[in-house]
């Protein structure tokens, strides 16, 4: 009787450890995942930034040109407050999963629980998805909820498994949207830097305009040959940089589309639980992997 109650429990215990090893296993392709997802969103908001850098360069270009009054001297900024807001908290919510599926996640637990809590909240406001069902983002919250009360690796793991899975609708309608969106930035970063080059072009090409037009009010700009080869750099390096807007967004595109696949493969393999899932884990993250790699050298290249 004794050798069967040892051979019990060493059962039990095995269980236990082979349970706390499967759910390390998956709080690390979690943390992977997270760390991926941020990568794209903190790139979507350097690139919404430059865009509005680029609308204010070509008006203070412009400016340059025939001059322009302290009234006018404002440029009206892209009404994109919504998707900033969106993409600010798909970052947060990312950052949040990120830290909750880290090894040193137990002095910050009720700390990033509510940043996750808060920043779900307001990615349901945001969407304008019906996948933002106010029953659904409820269970989420429960789930997040008892996260904040979780002490044991695998308590922390299921919570965070049932945050992934119930928030997966609303996460992936909020990449979609952002996804949309990105034709209309390439559009206004183009007009804006094309605007740009026109007028330096113009200025540099025509350095007499004020003398043979006699227009009163016109900027007279004198440079060096120095100033002059300088002036030109720039405008070459604009050109440049218009020239690879077309493979900028399209990285942008693919990097996204590619954390929003591997959000669908991670939810899969958390619903199913086993070996095979994992392996389509795997894989799709070899491949937003290297989606990330080609979208940041091409960044430096910039």
């Amino acid at each position: 009787m004794k050798f069967v109650y040892q051979r019990v429990l060493l059962v039990l215990v095995a269980s236990v450890v082979l349970a706390g090893c499967a759910s390390n296993k998956s709080l690390i392709l979690v943390k992977n995942y997270a760390q991926q997802s941020q990568v794209v969103e903190e790139a979507l908001l350097k690139e919404y930034e430059q865009t509005q850098e680029a609308r204010i360069d070509a008006m203070l270009v412009q400016a340059s040109r025939e001059g322009i009054s302290s009234n006018n001297l404002i440029v009206q900024r892209i009404n994109n407050q919504g998707q900033v807001a969106l993409l600010q908290n798909l970052l947060s919510f990312s950052q949040s999963i990120y830290m909750l599926s880290s090894e040193n996640y137990d002095d910050e637990l009720n700390s990033y629980s509510k940043q996750l809590n808060s920043s779900l909240s307001s990615i349901s406001e945001l969407s304008s998805s019906q996948a933002s069902e106010n029953s659904k983002v409820e269970l989420v919250s429960t789930a997040i909820n008892a996260l904040a009360r979780a002490r044991t690796e695998r308590a922390r793991y299921q919570n965070l498994k049932e945050i992934l899975i119930g928030s997966h609708d609303l996460i992936q309608s909020s990449f979609q949207s952002l996804s949309d969106e990105l034709e209309s930035w390439e559009v206004i970063s183009k007009v804006s830097m094309e605007k740009e080059l026109r007028t330096r072009l113009y200025l540099l090409n025509n350095p007499d305009r004020c003398e043979l037009n006699n227009v009163a009010r016109c900027a007279i700009l004198s440079h060096s040959l120095e100033e002059r080869i300088e002036a030109y750099r720039k405008a070459y390096t604009l050109k440049s940089k218009i020239s690879a807007l077309s493979v900028k967004f399209a990285n942008l595109r693919s990097s996204l589309k590619a954390v929003q696949d591997l959000n669908s493969v991670l939810v899969t393999s958390l619903s199913q639980d086993d070996e095979f899932s994992k392996a389509s884990l795997t894989s799709a993250f070899e491949i937003t992997k290297a989606q990330l790699k080609k979208l940041k050298e091409f960044q430096n290249t910039l």
